[in-house]
C-alpha cells in the first residue's frame, strides 16, 4: 500500500501514459517501487503491458537484489584480483622477512629447561602429562612469530587467505553464470 503523504504516489494518477510507459521501458533507472507503482496504475487504467516486458522487469530486480544481498557485494573478478594482490605482496614480505631475520635468541637462562628432567618431572607433577603438552604448545606458537620462521608463518596464512578469495570469487562466479542460464532458458519445453 502506497503512503498517502508520498509526493510520488500522489502525483502517480496525474501522469500520461507516455510517462508510465517510460518507467516501464526505463526500469534500471529507477526504484523498484516507482516501477510497481507504475505498473499498478497502467493496469487499472486498462492498458496491455506485454508478459516480456513483466518478465524483464521481474528477472531484473531480483538479480539487483540477489547481487545487493551478496557477502561483500564485489564482483567476483574482484575477488580473485584482490587474492592475487594479497597473494603477490604477502609471499614477497615472506621473502624479505626470510631473507633478514636473525638467527633465534639464546634460552635467556642460558640453558633450555625443557632438556632438564627436574623441570619436566615437576611440570608433570603439577599439572599432570596436559601441563607439559600445554607448555610445549605456548612454546612452539611463540617460536611462529620470530625470525625465519615467521617467514613460513606469512607464507603459509597468505597463501590461506589468498586461497578462501580466489574460491569465493570463483563460486560467485559460476553461480552467478548458473542464475543467467537459468533466466535465459525458456519456461517449457516446446518454447
Amino acid at each position: 500500500m502506497p503512503p498517502s503523504d508520498d509526493p510520488f504516489f500522489s502525483r502517480l494518477p496525474t501522469l500520461s501514459n507516455a510517462e508510465l510507459f517510460n518507467y516501464i521501458h526505463n526500469y534500471s533507472c529507477y526504484k523498484v517501487d516507482a516501477v510497481h507503482a507504475a505498473l499498478a496504475e497502467l493496469r487499472t487504467r486498462g492498458l496491455y503491458i506485454s508478459q516480456d516486458a513483466l518478465s524483464d522487469i521481474e528477472r531484473y530486480f531480483t538479480r539487483q537484489e540477489h547481487q545487493r544481498m551478496r557477502p561483500f557485494n564485489l564482483d567476483p573478478r574482484h575477488l580473485r584480483w584482490l587474492s592475487y594482490a594479497i597473494g603477490i605482496i604477502g609471499l614477497g614480505s615472506a621473502v624479505f622477512l626470510y631473507a633478514t631475520a636473525s638467527p633465534p635468541p639464546q634460552h635467556p637462562l642460558g640453558y633450555d629447561p625443557f632438556a632438564s628432567k627436574k623441570y619436566v618431572r615437576e611440570l608433570e607433577l603439577y599439572g599432570g602429562k596436559i601441563n607439559i603438552l600445554a607448555v610445549e604448545f605456548c612454546q612452539w606458537f611463540d617460536s611462529l612469530w620470530q625470525g625465519k620462521p615467521l617467514a613460513y608463518t606469512i607464507a603459509f596464512l597468505t597463501v590461506l587467505l589468498s586461497s578462501l578469495l580466489w574460491c569465493m570469487g570463483s563460486h560467485a562466479a559460476s553461480h552467478r553464470d548458473t542464475q543467467a542460464e537459468k533466466h535465459d532458458a525458456p519456461s517449457d519445453a516446446w518454447s
